[in-house]
C-alpha cells in the first residue's frame, strides 16, 4: 500500500509541475493594432494582458507618425463601458498600468474588453482608428 501511495504521489506531483507553466501561459494575452498602410504584417502597435496583477503593456511598434491608444472595459467592447484608456507615441515607446496603480485599473474579475487603435493628432483633435477588438475572461485561476 505505501509503493502505492509512494507512486500516486509521485505523479501527482510530475503532473502538477507539468500543468503550471502551461496554466500560467494561458493568462497572458497578446494584442495587436490594426493594420499599419494596410500592410497585414505592419502592425502599429503590440499589446499584452496578463492577468496576475491586471497588467496591460501597450508598444508603439512603427514608425509612422502615430501612437497607439488603448480603451479597457468591463464587458466586451460592444456591450461594456470604458474604465480607461491609455496611449503612447514614438517607436519603440511602451506604457503600462496594473492593480498596483489602484482604483480602475484593478479590473474585475469577470469579462474584460480592449479596444486597440492607431492614434494621432490632427487638426488640433485626436483621432483613433484602425482597431481591433478582443476580449478576455480575467477569472485569474
Amino acid at each position: 500500500m505505501k509503493k502505492v501511495l509512494g507512486v500516486a504521489a509521485a505523479a501527482l506531483i510530475a503532473v502538477l509541475s507539468f500543468a503550471s507553466p502551461a496554466s500560467a501561459a494561458d493568462h497572458t494575452k497578446h494584442m495587436h493594432t490594426g493594420d499599419a498602410f494596410g500592410d497585414v504584417t505592419g502592425w502599429s502597435g503590440e499589446g499584452v494582458f496578463t492577468e496576475e496583477g491586471d497588467r496591460v503593456h501597450i508598444c508603439d511598434t512603427d514608425a509612422d507618425g502615430r501612437g497607439v491608444i488603448i480603451y479597457v472595459y468591463k464587458g466586451t467592447p460592444e456591450d461594456g463601458y470604458v474604465l480607461y484608456s491609455m496611449h503612447v507615441g514614438g517607436n519603440g515607446n511602451c506604457v503600462t498600468k496594473s492593480a498596483a496603480d489602484g482604483g480602475v485599473y484593478n479590473l474585475p474579475e469577470s469579462r474584460v474588453g480592449f479596444k486597440f487603435c492607431r492614434y494621432w493628432k490632427e487638426d488640433d483633435r485626436y483621432h483613433a482608428g484602425e482597431c481591433k477588438d478582443y476580449d478576455f475572461l480575467n477569472d485569474n485561476s
